[in-house]
């Protein structure tokens, strides 16, 4: 696929999410104005684009769908409940019309059904007397426009603005569409602002080009070519018999006005002729939308491929494992102006590092809002009446992290919609509204993301679960489990007590997927539920996969990396502390008992021969822990390389990390070390 087919494949997906958020939002909070003006507009843009690339099919049925939307827009037509369900089918059916016409494919049977099914629906929606206009026969509109249609020529001149390239359009493109609605017999660029070669910006634009085409088309069809840059050029539309129009537009400018007779674009008897322009009532239009714009005044957006990005972070986190390096050899030949140098170098490259990951954060709502379609569908499929929040749109993943975790939200999601929700009529029966509640929250906590899936359905059944556990052989009769590992038995393969299988849930695949998706992501699940009063699933993802601020510590002979924003604080183990833990695994922290991890016993380490033990208070949630390490070193840019098979099963690290000396260091999974010690407790 050519870059421009990606652009313009980025393009119509950014616009098809667009519509399906705008028609979600109208379902859930009423019609209103702005929605249907984002509706138009992007099924406007996918129609315009799409007849840039000769995509037929797209463009007839963008054609109709924009026509229809146009009526509504005009408030000739009520945008009802059915219509929203069309326009949401007219979407899923656009997607399909592009993924086709980018694979140089063509309709088949089934694809040519659904068009024309949508099509007539379309139609039948317009007024009566726009549905005749429609529905004529090619050969009637063929008779009807050589009726009332001839060709005229039309001047067209485009000046663009400085900053024209900093809006990302392409003007080639804008002549590719203007050839569709005619000839252009005439075009020139001209030269006449251009500076000295030594005074050329690179990111200036300095043309302006007069165009003629001779077309049936009128004004606003050649006006709608530059809809999207008019802020950014200086546009003239006229017919070339306005003698008025051309004036103005040479008024004051002797250069032009010679360049357009010598190249023959007008006859120099019309610039001294007082006649009046032939055609009085025919639309003329003059529009002038240059601006004073100071430097930097303007922000614009860049689309990168995310490989780029992946590739710069992978250089940076290169240059931070040598960066460190280069500090402890500074440190260790004692050269003071080496490591002032070093110093300046790692702030900078800190400076550097947090810029280009910020890059890759994105807010969470851009990919979430999808969700909304998802429920409302399987909603409607089910017959039950749900109200679907999400909270917390603006907070910011890594754009990688949000992709991996899109799906395994979408299968719980559909399991709250299927089996954590009952049917109205089930919900009265228990004094609850008939309408059901599902809340998807995100939040930034200690380092992490949180992500939880809150409804008031039913709740989880522990008695079918490890009935069903039981069956499988996966627990014992005579358990003694938690309520919280009870609950975490439905991530085990195949074990689902759904009573049906449908289309949306209950076939036993997904939900050990949805684990172990989010552990590969370095995250955790909890579940907590209670009967007939509904479910949280909370997700604790890493804020990103590349690099983290961590705190170097030692234990035994291996030297560890903690996240460095779950870290509380650290303190030493004291004679007074030693002797209050009477040989327990806890010591009084300001009046608050705090549990230990001795990361010594817990990976079998030699013992060490330091003097000094400290305790590293490390949060989590909703819980801390100390964990007592020999020595404290300090502050350490981290980038997380992954471990190999020998160390992946090992509970209690998640990465490793490459240390100035060459030495390795493990970087801990605090969340499992935390589990690991509460169940301890």
């Amino acid at each position: 696929m050519s870059k421009e087919l990606e652009l313009f494949n980025e393009d119509v997906n950014e616009q098809l999410t667009f519509m399906e958020n705008s028609l979600v939002n109208m379902q859930e909070n009423g019609v209103n104005e702005d929605d249907i003006g984002a509706l138009f507009r992007s099924m406007h843009t996918i129609k315009g684009t799409a007849g840039m690339f000769g995509f037929t099919d797209v463009v007839n049925f963008a054609h109709i769908a924009e026509n229809l939307l146009s009526e509504v827009r005009e408030e000739k037509v009520s945008l009802t409940e059915n219509m929203m369900e069309t326009f949401l089918l007219c979407k899923d059916h656009t997607e399909t019309l592009i993924d086709i016409a980018l694979n140089n494919g063509s309709l088949d049977e089934d694809t040519t059904e659904v068009n024309e099914a949508l099509l007539k629906s379309l139609i039948s929606f317009m007024p009566e007397n726009k549905q005749q206009e429609l529905t004529k026969t090619d050969s009637e509109n063929k008779v009807s426009n050589n009726k009332t249609h001839t060709k005229e020529k039309w001047h067209i001149s485009v000046k663009l603005n400085e900053d024209f390239f900093s809006t990302g359009m392409d003007f080639l493109n804008m002549l590719g569409f203007l050839k569709n609605l005619g000839t252009i017999t005439k075009i020139a660029p001209l030269t006449f602002n251009l500076p000295n070669i030594d005074k050329i910006s690179p990111t200036q634009s300095y043309l302006q080009f007069e165009i003629q085409l001779l077309s049936d088309t009128n004004y606003e069809d050649i006006e709608e070519v530059f809809e999207f840059v008019l802020d950014d050029i200086t546009l003239n539309i006229f017919k070339t018999d306005d003698i008025k129009a051309l004036k103005e537009l040479t008024e004051d400018n002797e250069e032009l006005k010679e360049y357009l007779v010598s190249n023959d674009f007008f006859k120099k008897e019309q610039f001294d002729s007082n006649q009046t322009k032939k055609n009085e009532e025919s639309i003329k239009k003059y529009k002038n939308t240059e601006k004073v714009v100071t430097k930097n005044s303007k922000n614009f957006s860049l689309r990168v491929d995310s490989s780029k990005v992946d590739s710069l972070i992978n250089q940076i986190s290169e240059m931070v494992i040598a960066n460190a390096k280069i500090s402890q050899r500074a440190d260790q030949i004692d050269d003071t102006f080496l490591s002032e140098s070093a110093t300046i170098l790692s702030d900078m490259l800190e400076e550097v590092r947090s810029s280009v990951m910020n890059i890759r954060m994105v807010q969470v709502g851009d990919t979430f809002s999808k969700f909304k379609r998802i429920v409302h569908d399987s909603t409607k499929k089910l017959g039950k009446e749900i109200d679907f929040n999400i909270i917390g749109e603006d907070t910011e993943l890594d754009k990688m992290v949000v992709e991996k975790i899109s799906d395994p939200l979408m299968h719980m999601l559909r399991n709250s919609v299927d089996h954590g929700i009952e049917m109205p009529q089930e919900r009265i029966n228990k004094n609850k509204p008939a309408q059901g509640h599902i809340t998807l929250t995100t939040y930034p906590d200690a380092g992490t993301i949180v992500i939880k899936i809150t409804d008031d359905g039913k709740g989880l059944d522990k008695d079918a679960i490890i009935s069903k556990a039981i069956t499988n052989e996966l627990i014992e009769e005579n358990h003694n489990l938690t309520d919280k590992e009870i609950f975490n038995l439905i991530f085990e393969a195949g074990l689902s007590t759904a009573k049906e299988i449908s289309d949306i849930s209950g076939r036993g695949v997904g939900m050990d997927v949805v684990r172990r998706n989010i552990e590969d992501l370095r995250g955790t699940i909890e579940i907590d539920s209670k009967k007939d009063e509904g479910s949280v699933f909370t997700i604790r993802l890493p804020l990103t996969l590349a690099i983290i601020d961590g705190f170097l510590i030692q234990s035994g002979k291996t030297k560890y990396i903690i996240p460095l924003e779950m870290i509380q604080e650290c303190i030493e183990l004291d004679v007074r502390h030693k002797s209050a833990m009477h040989g327990n695994q806890f010591i009084n922290l300001r009046d608050s008992i705090l549990p230990l991890l001795d990361i010594r016993d817990y990976f079998k380490e030699d013992v060490s021969q330091t003097i000094r033990e400290n305790v590293v208070v490390v949060k989590y949630g909703d819980y801390k822990m100390g964990m007592l390490v020999d020595e404290l070193y300090g502050e350490f840019q981290t980038v997380i390389k992954p471990i190999g098979e020998v160390f992946k099963n090992v509970p209690g690290i998640s990465g490793g990390t490459i240390l100035g000396s060459g030495e390795i260091a493990l970087i801990f999974d605090i969340p499992k070390l935390v589990e690991f010690k509460i169940k301890k407790v």
